[in-house]
């Protein structure tokens, strides 16, 4: 009897943990997302008008200096610069594409974006057919953006695979590289970035294996229940987009426009579970 009430106590503590793991995360995409609204409305508003008067002054002044047309070109410069980094925030604080269009094209994005900033071939298995609760979609999104960071600043790699797919009755987020890797068994204590991996999982009921040798590369797995995603019938594919989509999609066809092409998936081999290289401390 002992035994049974201290495993029921256990269980009890285990469920109250998650529940919380589950608010704090709530909590603070909650608060990005506000962040979010007042740099879009509030900065942004202010950049555009400051933009606009320029535009009226250099217009006005077709004739005037030349080191006061060096100046304002400069400004120029400065402001477009600053309504750039704008978007760039947002968009991490709150990625427009998973609102609009879902996870699928949010992770295409990001490897579009990582692409870019990596300069090494990004490719992508991404299952298109589901339908995810928007917490569910917004957790995984931000493991892969984890994931891609850390690849970035500590792998060395030369490629990296992303892939969301169907395994058994788990939904799998797989992000491998095939960088330095490293000895599971030296990870350090306190890595926060994993630990926030592990604790936004832990909110949906979900689980994070991390695999790496030494010169192999590393795999992060992260896996959840299929019952918090559910498959997408006929008949939700064959109906057409919403017009909320449908902007969306113009927006994240503008955004590519610039972006690199895909590669064929790599093979990588990776072993040895449960550790990786910290983003922070």
């Amino acid at each position: 009897m002992k035994l049974q009430g201290r495993r029921r106590s256990a269980f009890t503590r285990t469920d109250e943990l998650v529940a919380l793991a589950a608010h704090l995360q709530r909590s603070r995409e909650d608060e990005r997302a506000r962040l979010a609204r007042e740099l879009h409305d509030e900065l942004g508003a202010s950049l555009t008008a400051a933009r606009l008067d320029l535009l009226y002054l250099d217009s006005k002044l077709e004739q005037s200096d030349p080191l006061v047309r060096e100046k304002l070109a400069a400004l120029r410069a400065v402001l477009d610069h600053a309504i750039a980094l704008k978007r760039r925030l947002i968009e991490d604080l709150r990625p427009s594409t998973l609102t609009h269009l879902g996870l699928a094209a949010a992770l295409e994005n990001l490897a579009e974006t990582h692409r870019a900033r990596f300069g090494g071939a990004v490719s992508t298995d991404i299952a298109g057919d589901l339908v995810l609760d928007e917490e569910l979609a917004l957790v995984l999104f931000r493991v892969a953006q984890e994931s891609l960071t850390n690849v970035l600043k500590h792998a060395d790699a030369r490629h990296v695979r992303l892939t969301l797919r169907r395994v058994r009755r788990r939904l799998e987020l797989r992000i491998d590289d095939d960088g330095r890797g490293f000895d599971v068994a030296r990870t350090q204590p306190g890595c926060h970035g994993l630990l926030g991996m592990r604790h936004r999982l832990l909110s949906i009921r979900g689980s994070l294996r991390v695999e790496s040798q030494p010169g192999r590369g590393t795999a992060v797995i992260a896996s959840v229940p299929l019952a918090a995603a559910r498959a997408r019938s006929e008949r939700d594919t064959l109906r057409p987009p919403p017009r909320r989509a449908q902007r969306g999609a113009a927006l994240q066809r503008e955004s590519r426009s610039g972006g690199g092409s895909r590669t064929h998936p790599v093979a990588l081999a990776t072993s040895a579970p449960n550790s990786m290289i910290c983003d922070e401390k």
